[in-house]
């Protein structure tokens, strides 16, 4: 038995569910949490670059739908986070939900709850992320939560996050095989990186060749002493950002 991940964008499919708007107040809360970025726009676009393999096209910052602080220390298991540690806003039904991981690049991410909205965080718990570099949570949270005391928090700007995470669009030259070149949409912090599974691609006989990744508007111009020359006419629109990590498995 063989198994095979793959890792595709749910931005669109957020966007849907976002309409649709919470539960009823006579449905019990689904206890569905999920972690949605935001891609920033990056205003200046960058000039006539000629781009070796894994270089990126355009680079730019994602951030969360929200953002707290922690006002004093909290204590979640073994971790202990200081005053002013921030925790990014999760997408959940009723109760207000902030996460970060417990250490930078890895799957494990503790969860402060906060179930009325008062400005003070009363459970905690983990989740799992489908992703090491960029947080990626879309599961149901237990309902054994654990208590936390005096865990007030104040809401701080997006852009005022500390954390630095991205979205690329990168070009990946070891796919040029029959004469093609491909692109990735490649996402996570420095050092941790995840790319969706299927990349984007033509043939080189195309170029001068226009593509949209993302909504990001470029031109593949040329080939010139092994890099490809691209010129950029819009960067990734603002837009909610998000993936899923499915698994497959073949029977042999």
């Amino acid at each position: 038995m063989d198994g095979m991940a793959r890792i595709a964008f749910v931005g669109a499919a957020l966007t849907c569910a976002a309409l649709a708007g919470p539960a009823s107040g006579a449905e019990e809360p689904s206890r569905h949490i999920s972690t949605p970025w935001i891609i920033a726009p990056s205003g200046a676009l960058p000039g006539e670059r000629a781009l070796a393999g894994g270089d990126f096209v355009l680079k730019q910052r994602l951030l969360p739908m929200g953002l707290a602080e922690l006002a004093g220390p909290v204590t979640m298991g073994s971790n202990r986070f200081e005053a002013g540690t921030q925790f990014f806003k999760a997408k959940s039904d009723g109760a207000s939900i902030y996460c970060r991981p417990y250490v930078p690049d890895k799957v494990l991410v503790g969860c402060l709850l906060d179930s009325d909205s008062d400005g003070d965080f009363d459970e905690w718990f983990d989740v799992v992320s489908q992703t090491k570099g960029l947080p990626s949570v879309a599961q149901k949270y237990t309902k054994k939560r654990k208590p936390v005391s005096g865990a007030a928090y104040r809401q701080v700007p997006v852009t005022s996050m500390t954390d630095e995470y991205f979205v690329a669009i990168e070009r990946r030259n070891y796919f040029n095989i029959y004469s093609r070149e491909s692109f990735m949409i490649v996402f996570g912090r420095e050092g941790t990186t995840d790319r969706l599974t299927a990349p984007v691609s033509f043939k080189s006989a195309e170029m001068p060749k226009q593509l949209t990744i993302l909504g990001a508007v470029f031109t593949a111009v040329a080939e010139r002493d092994g890099k490809m020359v691209v010129t950029v006419q819009r960067d990734m629109p603002m837009q909610p950002f998000a993936v899923v990590k499915t698994t497959s498995y073949g029977f042999y």
